[in-house]
C-alpha cells in the first residue's frame, strides 16, 4: 500500500511507521553481554537498571532501543484502527492485515457432459432428432440405399444449414432413395420428382432465388437434393423451426397449423410425415433402431 492510497491521519501514521522502522534497523542494540530477552522495562525491578543494563554507552542504547520498539507497537496499533474501516477487520494483528490473500488457482475445465441417447463431443452435447441438431456430417445409422448419395447429402447440408440427417430422414420417407422415383402432388396435380420430390413449378421459383440452381436439371441427385434442402431452409426461415418446416414441405405453407403438426387444413399431405421424418432422423444420426423398408 502507498503513502497516496491514505488519506490524513492514515498517511502521517504510515509515514511514523516507516521512520521509526528505518530507525529501529540503523540505531539497534549493540549485542549486549547481558541476557538478550529480559522481562519487559516497567516490570524490571530497580536493582537491574545497575547491572549494565543503564550504565554506559550499551545501556543508553539498548534503553533507546526499548523505546523505540514501544514506540513502533503503538504506532502500527494506531495504523491498525486507521486502516481498518478500508481493511474490513478491526481484529486482525498488524501482520495479517498486510498479508496477501490466498493466490487463486486455475479454474477448472469443463469435460464432456453426456445426455441419455445423445452424443457427445467435448463440452457439447447434441440429441439426435432434436431441435438445434445441425450437423452437416451423417450419422452411423445412413442406409446402404442412400450412401451413394452421402457426398451430395452433406454438401446440401453444408451450404444451406440443413441437418444433414434430417435431409437423409426426408429422402428415406420421399423415395426411399430411388433417384427415378414420381408421385403425383395432391394439392397442385404436378408431378413431384427425384429423392427429395420435387416439383417443376416449385423449382422454377428456386432457381431465381438461388444462382446455383439455374440452368441446372432437377434430375441429378446434387440438384435434387440441393433444390430440396434450400426449401427446406426458406420453410425454416419463414416458420421458425425444423419440425414446422417439415409439417410445410409435406403439405405447402399454406396447410401448416403450427399448434398442431398433424393437422392437414389444407387437406393435402400426410399427417403423420413430421413424426416419420423426425423419427427417421434420430435413427441415421444415432444409429439406434431400424428404417422401415
Amino acid at each position: 500500500m502507498s503513502v497516496s492510497s491514505v488519506s490524513g491521519n492514515k498517511a502521517a501514521a504510515l509515514l511514523a511507521l516507516i521512520a521509526l522502522a528505518e530507525k529501529s534497523k540503523t540505531e539497534g542494540p549493540s549485542s549486549p553481554t547481558t541476557p538478550t530477552s529480559p522481562t519487559p522495562l516497567e516490570s524490571n525491578p530497580p536493582s537491574l537498571f545497575n547491572d549494565g543494563f543503564t550504565d554506559g554507552t550499551q545501556g543508553g542504547q539498548w534503553n533507546e532501543f526499548l523505546q523505540t520498539a514501544n514506540q513502533l507497537m503503538e504506532t502500527l496499533g494506531q495504523l491498525q484502527e486507521l486502516l481498518a474501516p478500508e481493511l474490513g477487520d478491526p481484529s486482525g494483528t498488524p501482520q495479517e492485515l498486510f498479508s496477501p490473500g490466498p493466490t487463486p488457482g486455475p479454474a477448472p475445465t469443463p469435460g464432456p457432459t453426456p445426455t441419455p441417447g445423445g452424443t457427445t463431443t467435448e463440452g457439447v452435447t447434441t440429441t439426435p432428432g432434436a431441435e438445434g441438431s445441425g450437423s452437416s456430417k451423417l450419422g452411423p445409422g445412413l442406409p446402404k440405399e442412400l450412401e451413394p448419395y452421402r457426398s451430395a447429402i452433406e454438401s446440401a447440408s453444408a451450404k444451406t444449414g440443413v441437418p444433414a440427417n434430417m435431409l437423409a430422414g426426408q429422402i428415406w420417407q420421399e423415395s426411399r432413395g430411388n433417384l427415378a422415383a414420381v408421385s403425383t402432388n395432391g394439392g397442385n396435380g404436378l408431378t413431384d420428382t427425384g429423392l427429395m420430390q420435387v416439383n417443376p413449378n416449385t423449382y422454377g421459383e428456386l432457381q431465381a432465388k438461388y444462382p446455383e440452381l439455374q440452368g441446372k436439371d432437377l434430375s441429378t441427385p446434387e440438384n435434387n437434393i440441393l433444390a430440396g434442402a434450400y426449401y427446406m431452409k426458406d420453410m425454416k426461415e419463414q416458420f421458425g423451426d425444423w419440425k414446422t418446416a417439415l409439417r410445410a414441405y409435406n403439405s405447402g405453407p399454406n396447410g401448416v397449423d403450427k399448434s398442431n403438426l398433424n393437422a392437414l387444413p389444407a387437406g393435402t399431405g400426410d399427417a403423420t410425415y413430421v413424426d416419420k421424418v423426425s423419427n427417421f432422423w434420430n435413427i441415421i444420426e444415432s444409429g439406434n433402431g431400424t428404417l422401415p423398408p
